[in-house]
């Protein structure tokens, strides 16, 4: 396993780092790929969810991301500690070949990435992949997902099913790569249970570090020619940030932080 070559797609932040610092140590990392938001990325995400959303829901979801989450943060900056305190994190920054596309779909990618002959591709944390670099890439791409798919596509997949009462399906979910967002085959999943210290900002932690051993059955599979795609057992349903008044309502009445 340590002689597979991996080439990681991500971006900056936490998640990236944690799968960066993963990979380094158990495989053999040859590429890091690093995704960027375009300049006027966010106001076009803002206007793309206000058609699809509603403009009151997008700006109660802006109150939640905004004024509500920082909050949230401090209150579990203690348990988040905990929860990473094992680990010997170490900084994307310190990768010497870091590759800086204009975009993740920009189609130079392809030529870097294959270029690089890797066995496997993970992907962590960067914007939608269009069908054109999907299609161009050789080598087998794999994503890890805050969520049980397809029950759980999009964001904070813990979270939501919490808030359904649907503690079971409470997990993340290692899948192949195909143009849609979080449809691709599953290959393997796990669930996590959050205890009364964890809350909205905890629960990715909690799943990223579990996805790590899915991270490890999915290459695994794909380097002995044996991996197997998960029937579809549920329905299929995307999810997008709570709302201020979403958040608050479940926190108060079903205690889910």
């Amino acid at each position: 396993m340590k002689d597979t070559k991996i080439v990681l797609l991500t971006s900056n932040g936490e998640w990236g780092n944690i799968m960066y610092t993963y990979l380094q140590k158990n495989y053999t990392l040859i590429g890091v790929v690093l995704d960027s938001a375009p300049r006027g990325w966010a106001m076009k995400m803002i206007k793309r969810r206000i058609k699809k959303l509603g403009i009151l829901k997008v700006f109660l979801q802006i109150i939640f991301q905004k004024g509500f989450v920082p909050l949230l943060n401090l209150e579990a900056k203690t348990r988040k500690n905990e929860i990473l305190s094992e680990l010997k994190i170490k900084s994307l920054s310190n990768y010497n070949d870091l590759y800086l596309p204009s975009s993740i779909n920009d189609s130079l990618v392809i030529d870097h990435v294959n270029n690089l002959q890797p066995d496997v591709i993970m992907v962590c944390g960067t914007g939608i992949i269009k069908k054109h670099i999907i299609d161009g890439l050789k080598a087998p791409m794999i994503n890890i997902h805050a969520g049980i798919t397809p029950k759980y596509r999009g964001v904070h997949g813990g979270y939501w099913a919490l808030a359904n009462n649907d503690a079971k399906n409470c997990g993340v979910t290692v899948h192949l790569i195909d143009p849609g967002i979080d449809t691709g085959g599953v290959i393997s999943q796990r669930t996590i249970i959050p205890n009364k210290n964890d809350n909205f900002c905890t629960y990715p932690f909690l799943q990223l570090l579990e996805g790590l051993h899915c991270v490890n059955e999915a290459i695994l599979a794909i380097e002995t020619n044996n991996l197997k795609i998960k029937p579809r057992v549920s329905e299929s349903k995307l999810y997008y940030h709570p709302t201020i008044t979403t958040y608050l309502y479940h926190r108060i009445f079903n205690k889910i932080k």
